[in-house]
C-alpha cells in the first residue's frame, strides 16, 4: 500500500485553500479551550507557538503566500518532534504532559496524544499539498518586471 505525500485536493474534491483555513481555525480554537480547562506553563508556551503559527497559516491562505504557509509546516514538525516527548512524559509522570491533558489517566493522556498526532500528520499532509500548490503558481507565474523611465 503507497500514501501519496501529496494531494491535489482535500478530501470530498474540495479546495485545499479552504481545508488550510479550517485547521488554522480548529487549532485556534482547540488550543484556546485548552489553556482554558487547564492552564499550566506547558499549555501557555505551546500556546503562544499555536498562535503564531496559525495566524501565519490564515494570512498565509488568504494572501497566498508560501512563506507564511512555510511557518505552520515549521509548527507541525515540531509538534511530530516533540511526540516522544510527549508520550514519555505521560509515561513517566514528569514535564506536566499528562496534566496539559486534561486527564490524569495515563492512558487517556497517551489516547489525546496519539489523537493529536494522527491530526497533525493528517493536516501537515494538506498544508504540505497547498504549500507546493503555492510554489508551483509562483514558480510558473514570475513576477513582472517594468521599465522604469
Amino acid at each position: 500500500m503507497k500514501i501519496d505525500y501529496v494531494v491535489d485536493q482535500g478530501p470530498c474534491n474540495t479546495e485545499l485553500r479552504s481545508w488550510c483555513i479550517g485547521i488554522a481555525i480548529y487549532w485556534l480554537v482547540s488550543m484556546t479551550l485548552t489553556v482554558l480547562v487547564s492552564p499550566n506553563v506547558l499549555n501557555f508556551i505551546g500556546f503562544v507557538i499555536v498562535i503564531i503559527a496559525n495566524v501565519c497559516l490564515l494570512i498565509g491562505t488568504q494572501r497566498e503566500n508560501r512563506k507564511l504557509v512555510f511557518v505552520w509546516l515549521i509548527f507541525a514538525i515540531i509538534e511530530v518532534i516533540s511526540f516522544p516527548f510527549a508520550v514519555f512524559g505521560v509515561i513517566f509522570h514528569y514535564g506536566g504532559y499528562r496534566e496539559a491533558t486534561g486527564v490524569n489517566n495515563t492512558f487517556g493522556a497517551l489516547l489525546v496524544y496519539i489523537i493529536v498526532l494522527i491530526f497533525m500528520l493528517f493536516a501537515a499532509r494538506i498544508v504540505y499539498s497547498f504549500y507546493l500548490q503555492l510554489k508551483s503558481r509562483e514558480e510558473s507565474n514570475p513576477p513582472r518586471t517594468t521599465n522604469v523611465v
